[in-house]
């Protein structure tokens, strides 16, 4: 095992596991701050190392010091290298994490520090996994899961307008993709078992998509969406 992570145990196995006293926190808070200045020659850890040290560690790893010392650099280092192991790893992190949930557990998980750190969205993960392996099961559902929130989100404001994320509607350069988007969503759903239940989420999104298409490139003709929705009967 790398030292980094031998240091790393001894400070957790130095203190007991529960009900320490504010003085023994505060102690082992300090140590930790200095694991997490110091600079080791053998930081970097293989995402198969990451794997063995989180299952048999995992109580101890939902810990910001610790992923963002050792986790973050582990999984940049394999997306720099073309891999996505490592982003598969993060994902794991958080099945495992809500698989094992309870009230006494921190709220830091692996892939938010990533994510905050390089400034992706867990959606974009997602994706970087999903093209080049659009038949792993358990990213299926995880992409599923963030397109159908993006699609059902897209459209909750009709008639004031087709929204790409929560500050902004789209412009007319964004709707080919997003009409891409709804495409990939019913393949999936389909492989899933769940399109008679996104029926209707599917085709208001090709609705609404094409009409705001053809709204933006008359903008000048009508008041608002809303208008252009009425005077073309489209509800």
């Amino acid at each position: 095992m790398k030292q980094i992570l031998v240091d790393y145990l001894n400070i957790w196995h130095n203190f007991r596991k529960d009900f320490l006293s504010k003085s023994e926190r505060e102690q082992r808070r300090t140590l930790l701050i200095e694991w997490a200045k110091k600079q080791y020659t053998d930081a970097n850890l293989t995402i198969s190392e990451l794997y063995e040290f989180w299952n048999n560690n995992k109580e101890i790893c939902y810990n910001h010091s610790f992923i963002e010392k050792v986790i973050v650099p582990a999984v940049h280092d394999d997306i720099e290298k073309g891999e996505i192991e490592g982003l598969k790893f993060l994902f794991y992190c958080e099945r495992i994490r809500n698989k094992d949930k309870n009230e006494h557990m921190p709220d830091d998980v692996p892939v938010n520090v990533f994510c905050g750190k390089y400034g992706y969205c867990q959606s974009e993960l997602v994706d970087m996994i999903y093209n080049k392996e659009p038949d792993n099961e358990e990213i299926l559902q995880l992409k599923y899961y963030y397109d159908r929130l993006f699609l059902s989100y897209s459209i909750h404001e009709i008639p004031l307008g087709v929204f790409k994320d929560y500050l902004n509607d789209v412009a007319l350069s964004d709707i080919p993709e997003m009409l891409v988007k709804v495409d990939v969503f019913q393949t999936i759903s389909n492989k899933l078992g769940m399109i008679v239940k996104d029926k209707t989420l599917i085709e208001d999104c090709r609705k609404y998509y094409t009409a705001y298409k053809n709204y933006l490139q008359l903008k000048n003709q009508y008041d608002d969406f809303e208008d252009y929705m009425n005077r073309n009967n489209i509800s």
